[in-house]
């Protein structure tokens, strides 16, 4: 078999089964361990697959750049931004976390809504500047420019002395095993640490981010308590997380 032909198999079993195992892929295509690892990096290099212990899983389709995720699944972002509404309360403490899905949330947050709002993102800061009655806190860093977000020390320091009552994570990537996961190290030093503060973690999921994993870990499963999905995720996607204690809605 030829070596593009191994390759166009793999990824047809990682779009069917959202994980695909070393040893059975050694078995299926009659290769060495040494020859499905070579294949596995190859496609791990080109950005087509994420490599993980004893296999590889899906990478996010999703672009990085803001300009451009803005764009994508629009109508499944409104869905989980009016869900999040339901975890807000008058007198919170919010940390909300950079991403497309985090602007529409933003956007809806009722006008008489009487909180405090910490946030690393530029345009999530403009649209709540316009907000009535939300207490709004820019965090000040380092701005990286294609997410238009803030990172750093900076960002860390002044997250450090915040107790927050809520955070809403943006998310590249889920994994049931390997937990969120991010393109950025320093993006995701950010968020770990919003973690961390956080009494209440609140991970916003589109269809397409489910099982798949980008190069950093965020936090696991078990560290989130609510995982909100659009209405075009499988169900039969979700048993695995099922088995974590969250709640999924």
């Amino acid at each position: 078999m030829l070596r593009e032909e191994r390759l166009q198999i793999i990824l047809k079993m990682l779009e069917t089964n959202q994980r695909v195992s070393s040893v059975e892929l050694s078995e299926i295509l009659n290769v060495s361990d040494d020859t499905i690892r070579r294949d596995l990096n190859e496609l791990a290099e080109n950005g087509l697959l994420k490599k993980v212990h004893g296999g590889a899983v899906p990478r996010s389709a999703h672009p990085y750049k803001l300009k451009e995720r803005i764009k994508v699944a629009h109508e499944e972002k409104m869905v989980l931004a009016q869900k999040a509404q339901a975890y807000f309360h008058d007198g919170q403490v919010i940390l909300l976390d950079n991403g497309s899905t985090n602007m529409e949330v933003a956007r809806m947050m009722l006008p008489d809504l009487k909180a405090t709002v910490f946030t690393n993102s530029l345009q999530i800061a403009q649209i709540l500047c316009e907000h009535p009655s939300i207490q709004l806190f820019f965090l000040g860093g380092k701005v990286f420019k294609d997410a238009q977000n803030t990172y750093g020390a900076e960002v860390i320091e002044m997250l450090q002395k915040i107790r927050a009552d809520i955070c809403i994570l943006g998310v590249c990537g889920i994994h049931h095993d390997i937990g969120v996961t991010i393109q950025d190290w320093g993006e995701n030093q950010v968020k770990r640490k919003m973690v961390d503060i956080s009494q209440k973690v609140v991970a916003l999921v589109t269809a397409s981010k489910v099982n798949t994993a980008e190069s950093y870990v965020v936090c696991t499963l078990d560290e989130l308590d609510v995982m909100l999905t659009d209405d075009c995720i499988d169900e039969a996607l979700l048993k695995d997380y099922q088995k974590h204690d969250i709640v999924i809605q």
